[in-house]
């Protein structure tokens, strides 16, 4: 019996321990509780309240009055995110301090981005009296209570260990971002603040020294590319500016249309610029010219549904479509690596870190890592400060791949000017060769003149024979001479299509049209004369030079008829030019060259030069051996 009586005090004692424990948990379950060892205090639990008003139109005396219809909820990973940007979201927890009298505690949130954010907080009277202290981005810069990127407010404290009435917080946010918010003691406070600019510091100077580095590069060398990278560099730190709130404290402080709009118009300039620099880093009209045209359509698909995404406020969809960008450009940047460019690998990585750095910033600012950020502080102001840490590292890449790109184009030039020496010294030796033939030719018909004049002198009876036997000599001699230099012109033709040459060694081989014509003459009849009108093989002398009309239809045929040249609208010289340099290139060849070296208006280069390559792309020329592909593009272009 006494044992019994035992037991049943015990289970007493037991259940009102537990009673205790748990009206001790569930006071303190939506309370923050400073202790006198701890110096910040993350408001990632469930330890604070959230209300969201979508008309934007509860104030703090309806809240008072009227508690009953205002639902609060826990804040956790989904509600501590401002999801709809017109809304107004109340916040309020208790405090509770234990961390004696002499702490001076500050709340700071550290989404510096957002319109207007008021906190209330009680005097500690009976009936409290609530003080109101406003700051936002719509707000001067110089109405802040601290002069800090982030919004900081002080906190005041009951000195006793007594829960506080509740502190609210009302965030107009005008931006989707996190409440992530910070309970730290000033004398933290002070410290993290300064690491943080000295940081920031650090970074901004990073991204300036390399723009400007670049900037002067381009003085230098007049290439255009480091140019398109300064900017790049530049509207990324206007855009990390808007982001962390520096551009706002330093720069703009009065102006906060630039910190509203600035996001949008910052992610606009980026693509402009890191497009402009793309195509021109990876040499998008030799390397993957029809993959420009498409990066540029990209772009203006991104631009025209970016505005229906900002005007309908979808941030998240704003900020895939930005993304998508990125990731389209990290696919051709693959396309023209595996097509041989090998400066392309350092941009490859440099774009899968900056996408990476833009994925995990975008799931920051959706809260998807709140769940793991309590526990570690490396990994908060890894995630915090990703875009930047992510530019960094882009910005250090980007560099080599520069570097790397002038190797690349230096070592193939030198192989260029190798080919081009190797070239004209095999074109001097055929030169010297040809010439000393022709001077033992010349002197072997000279010898022969001159016996032959000898028995002239010597037979004066066979005057009139000989006469007309040196005649015919003199004839054939002609013809020889002539035949000669055909061959010399016809080997400098085939030499043509061998290497690159430009328009003044081409006029050496054709000085007029008369000569091209001759050459066309050669190509167009090779096979005879056939009228295509009535299949007439009979000709006559056409209206025009090297034209022939046909004896029975009387049709007559040009020279540049149902040839390349048909119509052409500049000199044929240059056309037959632009026909050699396509047959030897293909699409590698340089319109924009070719057209300011024949000085041709793009537009019409560029229009003779498609008709040319749909024959080069044609199977039938493809299986013609080199010495016929030329002629089959010139008469069935």
């Amino acid at each position: 019996m006494f044992f019994k009586t035992n037991n049943i005090s015990a289970k007493k004692c037991i259940g009102v321990a537990l009673c205790f424990w748990g009206l001790t948990i569930a006071s303190y379950g939506k309370t923050i509780v400073l202790n006198a060892g701890q110096e910040e205090y993350e408001t990632l639990s469930n330890t604070i309240e959230i209300f969201e008003d979508p008309g934007a139109k509860v104030t703090l005396t309806d809240l008072l009055a009227h508690p009953e219809r205002y639902t609060f909820k826990e804040g956790g990973a989904k509600e501590q995110f401002s999801h709809h940007v017109k809304s107004s979201y109340w916040i309020r927890f208790k405090i509770i301090n234990k961390s004696g009298p002499r702490s001076n505690w500050i709340l700071e949130i550290l989404d510096s981005r957002f319109a207007e954010v008021i906190f209330y907080s009680s005097d500690f009277h009976t009936p409290p009296h609530y003080i109101e202290s406003k700051t936002g981005v719509q707000y001067d810069f110089s109405n802040r209570e601290y002069q800090h990127k982030n919004f900081v407010f002080d906190i005041p404290l009951e000195r006793i260990e007594k829960e506080s009435p509740y502190y609210y917080l009302k965030i107009t946010p005008g931006v989707q971002g996190s409440f992530l918010f910070k309970i730290r003691q000033n004398k933290v406070f002070a410290s993290y603040a300064f690491k943080e600019y000295v940081l920031l510091g650090m970074y901004y100077g990073i991204v300036f020294i390399m723009a400007f580095y670049n900037l002067f590069l381009y003085f230098t060398t007049r290439e255009k590319v480091y140019v398109y990278y300064f900017f790049y560099a530049f509207a990324w730190a206007f855009d990390s500016s808007i982001n962390d709130g520096l551009g706002f404290q330093f720069v703009w402080s009065h102006s906060h249309l630039i910190t509203a709009w600035g996001g949008y118009i910052s992610k606009i300039l980026m693509l402009i610029f890191y497009l402009i620099y793309f195509q021109s880093f990876l040499d998008l009209d030799k390397t993957l010219p029809k993959a420009k045209k498409s990066v540029y359509v990209v772009f203006v698909l991104l631009c025209v549904i970016s505005l229906f995404f900002t005007y309908a406020s979808y941030p998240f969809l704003y900020d895939m479509m930005f993304i998508s960008v990125f990731a389209y450009t990290l696919f051709v940047a693959g396309k023209v690596y595996l097509k041989g460019y090998k400066p392309a690998r350092f941009f490859l990585l440099g774009n899968v870190i900056i996408l990476l750095g833009l994925l995990l910033n975008m799931f920051k600012n959706l809260t998807l890592f709140n769940f793991f950020l309590e526990d570690s502080p490396v990994l908060l102001i890894t995630i915090v400060y990703i875009r930047n840490i992510s530019m960094i590292a882009d910005i250090v890449i980007l560099s080599f791949a520069l570097g790397d790109r002038i190797r690349f184009l230096k070592h193939t030039n030198e192989e260029a000017q190798e080919e081009v020496i190797n070239q004209l010294n095999e074109n001097r030796i055929l030169s010297e060769k040809v010439n000393l033939e022709l001077e033992q030719k010349v002197a072997e018909r000279t010898q022969t003149i001159e016996e032959k004049s000898a028995l002239l002198e010597k037979a004066n009876e066979q005057l009139k024979a000989q006469a007309e036997e040196i005649n015919e000599m003199n004839a054939i001699l002609d013809r020889d001479n002539w035949n000669l230099k055909k061959n010399v012109i016809q080997e400098k033709e085939a030499r043509i299509s061998l290497k690159q040459i430009n328009f003044a060694e081409f006029s050496l081989v054709y000085p007029d049209d008369t000569a091209v014509d001759r050459f066309m003459e050669d190509i167009k009849w090779e096979q005879g004369y056939v009228c295509k009108k009535c299949g007439n093989v009979k000709f006559g002398k056409g209206a025009t030079p090297f034209a022939r009309r046909c004896t029975k239809c009387r049709y007559d045929e040009s020279i540049t008829a149902y040839t390349a040249f048909h119509k052409c609208k500049f000199d044929i010289r240059k056309a037959l030019y632009i026909t050699v340099m396509i047959n030897r290139y293909g699409e590698n060849i340089s319109i924009s060259d070719i057209s300011r070296e024949l000085e041709i208006r793009n537009a019409t280069c560029w229009k003779f030069v498609q008709k040319l390559l749909i024959t080069v792309h044609k199977k039938e020329y493809e299986k013609l051996k080199d010495d016929d592909k030329l002629k089959y593009l010139i008469m069935h272009s």
